[in-house]
């Protein structure tokens, strides 16, 4: 690949880094690729893996931000399992203590407690 585009695991690092890789750089990567192919981007390539980041982070954005608008004493188990999901899915491994969803996990675990009592 050409020296024009970053390698795809410069791509999932800057992700897991918590660095978002937006639409307008995806298609910046897309247009790079398809220069350098002549007939498109790639399947697989650089370009594709751009876009599955993006599309990655802006799913767990969006399940961790209904989240945080919720109510700290209405956030659920459920709501902890998608988080959870959206951020491992991003990272392409399970969350790791300190996280997004293991912040969200402890809150609905007290929450949980609380009903209980």
């Amino acid at each position: 690949m050409d020296s024009k585009l970053p390698p795809k695991e410069q791509l999932h690092q800057r992700a897991v880094e918590g660095h978002p890789i937006t639409q307008c750089e995806a298609s910046k990567i897309a247009a790079a690729e398809s220069d350098i192919t002549g007939s498109g981007p790639i399947k697989g390539g650089t370009a594709a893996a751009a876009q599955s980041v993006h599309d990655k982070q802006q799913n767990f954005f969006s399940k961790a931000g209904d989240v945080a608008r919720k109510p700290p004493g209405e956030v659920t188990k459920e709501d902890a399992a998608a988080v959870q999901k959206a951020e491992a899915r991003l990272l392409g491994q399970r969350p790791r203590k300190g996280s997004m969803s293991a912040a969200v996990q402890s809150l609905a675990d007290k929450n949980e407690k609380v009903k209980e009592a």
